[in-house]
């Protein structure tokens, strides 16, 4: 009888897990049926007032200066043990201090830490690492070049590589998602978990069953999961969504001081320009959206997420969902008037906020705020 209701229950749990994976490529699937539409509507009605313009890009054949401006850092390369892959980084601060590795998201490179590599030199060996398949670190283009478990050994061996047994993790969005995952995974080597506008894997999950509709805000990572369409789209108008997506007045920047310049943006777009070059980054969302769904783990570190309040990539209500899942110290902040790229559009407040942070004054204050609001709550138990 024992066994018979133990066998009921397994049956009825996978069900549940069925039915809620089926309901969440239903919802990604159909946000991305109706990108396309849209998308087809657009590039149909300018191709047919513009067509040169429309259907031509063009291939970047010189690196933009700012990729080599020697103020940011040393550039160096390592390679992957675990792949076999070559990495570009770049660097400040003297290697024998702690690490701090900074992970990218897309369509950034290395470059979008520039306001945070300097910073932190002094009491940090600081790195910006290109993640597998963008910058000029290797790029192979098969899909399953990108699963979940490579991507982690690529951070694993940095670490490794650049001499150190554990680091500070900062991470901003897909860079935040993996860093979610190796602060999951291999909690001996995260002192400290910074994470920027990138949602605990669960809370991704969560947040889009309570309310698909916001799937309408992120349709572009919906879209990415489709085969060649992205890339073909990303390619008009000469990276004209690519530049929307950066400086667009919806998705841009909000800070006019910290917005990008041509020659900012060019060292975003110079790698991406080239043949090929969109495919591999693209694969993070294909294959790493598909292996996430079920990852409800507890992080264990001390963790701060840091989100921009006009975030208008990622769904809303996203940043305070990861508090059921992190076990450790957490705290969240959320500044106001900041866009999705949080780190270039308020870099003097995330310094400050990870200054904080590091020197532990952010946790002792949550936890004192916390303690009294308990006992203002429930006074007989002082």
């Amino acid at each position: 009888m024992t066994s018979l209701y133990g066998v009921l229950v397994l049956n009825l749990t996978r069900m549940v897990l069925w039915l809620i994976s089926l309901q969440y490529w239903i919802f990604v699937y159909g946000t991305a049926l109706i990108t396309v539409v849209l998308l087809i509507i657009r590039f149909t009605w300018k191709g047919l007032r513009d067509p040169f313009r429309t259907f031509q890009w063009t291939v970047r054949h010189d690196p933009p200066a700012c990729l080599t401006d020697a103020r940011l850092g040393n550039h160096g390369f390592l390679w992957g043990r675990s792949s076999n892959l070559r990495f570009h980084y770049v660097t400040q601060g003297d290697s024998k201090k702690p690490l701090m590795l900074f992970l990218h998201g897309f369509p950034h490179n290395w470059y979008s830490w520039r306001n945070q590599l300097c910073e932190f030199s002094g009491q940090y060996h600081t790195v910006a690492l290109d993640l597998r398949g963008c910058g000029d670190s290797d790029a192979p283009s098969q899909l399953d070049e990108y699963t979940l478990e490579k991507l982690l050994y690529d951070i694993r061996d940095t670490i490794d590589e650049l001499g150190h047994t554990s680091c500070v993790l900062v991470g901003h969005d897909w860079g935040g998602m993996l860093a979610w995952h190796f602060a999951l995974e291999r909690p001996d080597m995260v002192q400290r978990l910074i994470i920027m506008n990138a949602p605990h894997p669960a809370a991704w999950l969560d947040a889009v069953l309570r309310r698909p509709s916001q799937l309408l805000r992120c349709g572009h990572a919906c879209f990415f999961l489709l085969p060649l369409l992205p890339e073909i789209a990303l390619s008009l108008e000469d990276f004209k969504l690519l530049r929307n997506l950066l400086c667009g007045a919806c998705l841009g920047m909000r800070n006019r001081a910290r917005q990008l310049t041509e020659a900012q943006l060019e060292g975003y777009l110079y790698r991406l320009s080239q043949p090929g070059a969109l495919t591999p980054p693209l694969n993070y969302y294909r294959a790493f959206l598909s292996n996430t769904l079920y990852k409800h783990e507890d992080v264990v570190v001390s963790t701060m997420l840091i989100w921009g309040e006009d975030d208008r990539v990622l769904v809303e209500g996203m940043s305070g969902g990861m508090r059921p899942y992190v076990r450790g110290p957490v705290v969240l902040h959320t500044i106001p008037n900041c866009s999705h790229w949080v780190q270039e559009d308020q870099p003097e407040t995330v310094n400050t906020l990870i200054w904080n942070f590091l020197a532990d004054r952010d946790i002792l204050y949550h936890h004192r705020h916390s303690i009294c609001h308990k006992m203002e709550v429930n006074p007989l138990e002082q």
